[in-house]
C-alpha cells in the first residue's frame, strides 16, 4: 500500500462504495505508513499488524461512528466485534491465509480458535489463499484434493457457509509463473449461518482492481433487499415455528432440501424461497 497509485485506487473505492469496515492484507506497511494512509482515506480509526520487511501485514480501519471493540489479532488476522443498529452485534474477522501451502493448516488453527469464542452472527473475509474446488479456478495446475478438503472441513467444523459474489466471480489473477494467465478465487466472505437467516438480503461482489492481483471483494447485508421492503409481507419471510407440524410446509422443505447435490448456503437460499412464495400464496388465501 505504499504506492501512491494503489493509495489512490484505495480512495475511489472507499468514495464510491462508502464501507463501514475495511480490511487490507499483505499491505507491506508499518505503523507510520498506515497512520499516512489512514489520514489519506480519512478514516482515523484502526488497527495495522506491521510486515515482515515487504511481505505481509494487514490492517483494518472503520468509519466515524461505527462501534468497532477488537478481540484478537496476529500476522494472519483481525478479529472484531461491531456493534450494529438496533443493539445487534456482528463478528468480523478479517483473515490473510498462509500462502505457503504446507502452512496452510496454520490459517484454519486461526479460525477454530476465533470461532470457540464467537456467540455472535460472524462473517470472516478476504484472502484464505486456498479454494474449494477447481470450478474456482481457471488456468495452472488443478488444486491439491487435500487442501480444498482441509478448507471445506474447517467450514464444517465451524458452520460457516460461501456468500457468492453477485457480481464478477474470479479474485486473483497473475502470470508471474509463465505458463499462462491463472485465474483463482480465493478472496472470499465465509458467514454463520444464522447471519445469513437474519440478514436475508446479503450479498458481495467483486470489484476489479488494476493495481493489485487481487481484487476487492464488498458485502453488503442489505445488497439484495427490493426497494419496497419491507412492505410486501410477501418479502418479510421469516421462518414460524408452527411450520414444523403443518404437512404442506415439511413436504416443500424436504423436496427444496433435497433436490441436489449443492452446498449448504444454497440449501438454505433455495427452502427459504420457496417457503417464502408459499408463505405469500397463503397468506392470500
Amino acid at each position: 500500500m505504499g504506492n501512491s497509485v494503489k493509495i489512490r485506487e484505495l480512495k475511489q473505492l472507499i468514495g464510491a462504495h462508502n464501507p463501514d469496515i475495511i480490511f487490507l492484507s499483505e499491505t507491506k506497511m508499518n505503523g507510520n505508513d498506515f497512520r499516512r494512509l489512514q489520514n489519506k482515506c480519512r478514516l482515523q480509526n484502526g488497527l495495522t499488524v506491521n510486515s515482515e520487511g515487504q511481505s505481509g501485514g494487514v490492517a483494518l480501519m472503520w468509519k466515524e461512528g461505527t462501534n468497532v471493540s477488537i478481540q484478537s489479532y496476529s500476522k494472519h488476522h483481525i478479529d472484531s466485534i461491531v456493534n450494529l443498529e438496533n443493539n445487534k452485534i456482528m463478528r468480523v474477522t478479517g483473515l490473510y491465509g498462509h500462502a505457503n501451502p504446507s502452512l496452510r493448516n496454520n490459517s484454519w488453527d486461526i479460525l477454530r480458535r476465533v470461532g470457540d469464542s464467537v456467540r455472535e452472527d460472524w462473517v470472516v473475509g478476504r484472502d484464505f489463499n486456498a479454494i474449494l474446488n477447481d470450478a474456482k479456478k481457471e488456468g495452472g495446475r488443478t488444486g491439491v484434493r487435500a487442501q480444498m478438503h482441509d478448507f471445506k472441513a474447517v467450514m464444517d467444523d465451524l458452520e460457516l457457509v460461501d456468500i457468492k459474489p453477485d457480481s464478477g466471480w474470479f479474485t486473483w489473477v497473475n502470470n508471474r509463473s509463465g505458463g499462462g494467465l491463472v485465474k483463482e478465487r480465493i478472496d472470499r466472505f465465509l458467514s454463520s449461518v444464522s447471519l445469513v437467516e437474519n440478514f436475508p438480503f446479503i450479498a458481495t461482489k467483486v470489484v476489479r482492481q488494476t493495481q493489485s492481483d487481487h481484487d476487492a471483494i464488498l458485502l453488503d447485508l442489505w445488497g439484495r433487499r427490493p426497494r419496497d421492503y419491507p412492505n410486501d409481507h410477501r418479502l418479510c419471510f421469516k421462518f414460524d415455528l408452527c411450520w414444523a407440524g403443518d404437512r404442506e410446509a415439511k413436504t416443500i422443505i424436504d423436496s427444496a432440501w433435497n433436490r441436489g447435490d449443492t452446498e449448504y448456503g444454497e440449501k438454505i437460499e433455495r427452502v427459504r424461497s420457496v417457503l417464502g412464495h408459499w408463505q405469500g400464496r397463503s397468506m392470500e388465501k
